[in-house]
């Protein structure tokens, strides 16, 4: 069967990705278990100095953390050609300088699994994280807001003829808040994607898709003084795709699907007071593409770009339009440099409320052997919003020095 990339990749995959496929993941494993099993020790110590740790509008509160991370990854595969299954867990253990009250331990469990045959395609992903940190859709004044996050996926692609594949899944995101619970909305989101493929030449397929997805929102927030709390109400969304995947051109690879887009949120009040903000049926340009340019053999790029109904931390229904472009370098094999801007636009229509952000930033990587990695790196982000109190700016400065053996 082609490699064409029979899948979107998740950040939880291109994560893995990044300690799997590292330079130093030649080092020969911690233990071996009987010929398919290597269990890794990866363990990392980080410097990060924040501009604005709590990411406030008016007083920026600088300050300085320090955060070790020992973990492991268990790969089981080895010697086997068509499976492969991954877990990596770390335990983040962070503390603050001036402010250590923000002082916390996070935990990460993260796994990916593969299987191939000449018909058969499946990939599965899980992760659960623990997250203490503010953004422009999660802010408070002067403290960091603690949320947990877990998510699943299950994707399967089955060639029917040398001409037409199909593939069918389900994805699964939970938000969970551990505190601050009375100012925003627990909520998941279930979708179920279906494509099916038509080879248009031996390297590039076309595409017509459908998604449905459903987010349950919990009420338990209000959304301004003097309302009541939100009712929770459920957000129903469809996304009618084309698109192309594979080896659009000699240098650029990835997939792209567009299309039409429509949400349903539930009705047309969100509280007990029957407080009325309009949330009729709604529809848009949808897009969701992922693409890769190789220039020369030691820099390439890597776009992303989508348009689609989310849900905000209040529990609103928001249209977000997103970009993404990453340049890698690489000088030699010790040597690497990855630069990138980001963009979000996030518009809650129902309640009339908008978050612009950017991002941008540069790494420099140095890998000494087959057991030590070294990364600098600096980043910007700037929030615009007509939300009181979550416009901000911030710098990060960070160090961090990782172990695998």
């Amino acid at each position: 069967m082609k490699n064409k990339f029979p899948f979107p990749i998740s950040f939880l995959t291109v994560s893995l990705f990044y300690w799997i496929s590292a330079p130093s993941s030649v080092a020969a494993p911690f233990v071996s278990i009987g010929n398919n099993t290597d269990i890794y020790f990866n363990g990392s110590s980080s410097l990060r100095w924040a501009s604005n740790t709590f990411r406030n509008e008016e007083d920026e509160d600088p300050d300085l953390s320090w955060t070790i991370s020992p973990g492991l990854e268990i790969n089981i595969g080895r010697g086997i050609t068509n499976a492969d299954f991954t877990v990596i867990t770390r335990y983040d253990i962070v503390r603050y300088d001036e402010y250590d009250r923000l002082d916390t331990e996070l935990f990460h469990i993260e796994a990916l699994g593969t299987y191939e045959s000449s018909r058969l395609n499946l990939i599965g992903s899980a992760s659960f994280d623990e997250i203490k940190i503010n953004d422009g859709t999660n802010n408070v004044t002067n403290d960091l807001v603690e949320l947990d996050t877990t998510s699943g996926e299950l994707d399967a692609e089955y060639r029917v003829s040398p001409k037409f594949s199909f593939s069918a899944g389900v994805r699964y995101d939970e938000t969970e808040y551990q505190t601050f619970k009375n100012l925003f909305s627990d909520r998941a989101t279930t979708a179920y994607p279906l494509s099916v493929y038509y080879d248009l030449t031996p390297k590039l397929d076309l595409i017509l898709g459908y998604t449905y997805s459903v987010t349950d929102v919990e009420g338990g927030n209000s959304f301004g003084a003097g309302l009541d709390p939100v009712v929770s109400y459920e957000q129903d969304t469809d996304f009618f795709n084309i698109g192309l995947r594979g080896n659009i051109s000699t240098k650029l690879t990835g997939f792209f699907k567009i299309g039409y887009r429509t949400v349903s949120a539930g009705g047309k009040t969100i509280n007990e007071s029957n407080e009325s903000i309009d949330r009729s049926d709604r529809d848009m340009l949808g897009l969701n593409a992922s693409l890769t340019w190789m220039a020369t053999s030691k820099l390439l790029y890597q776009l992303t770009l989508s348009r689609d109904y989310n849900t905000g931390g209040l529990g609103e229904a928001t249209e977000v339009n997103r970009a993404n472009l990453v340049g890698n370098y690489s000088f030699n094999t010790h040597w690497s440099a990855m630069a990138n801007l980001g963009y979000t636009d996030t518009d809650s229509y129902y309640l009339s409320r908008e978050n612009e952000q950017f991002t941008g930033g540069l790494r420099v990587m140095y890998v000494l052997n087959t057991y030590w990695r070294f990364t600098a790196g600096f980043t910007y982000a700037e929030n615009d919003s007509n939300r009181v109190n979550s416009s901000y700016e911030s710098e990060t400065l960070d160090l961090t020095a990782t172990l695998r053996y």
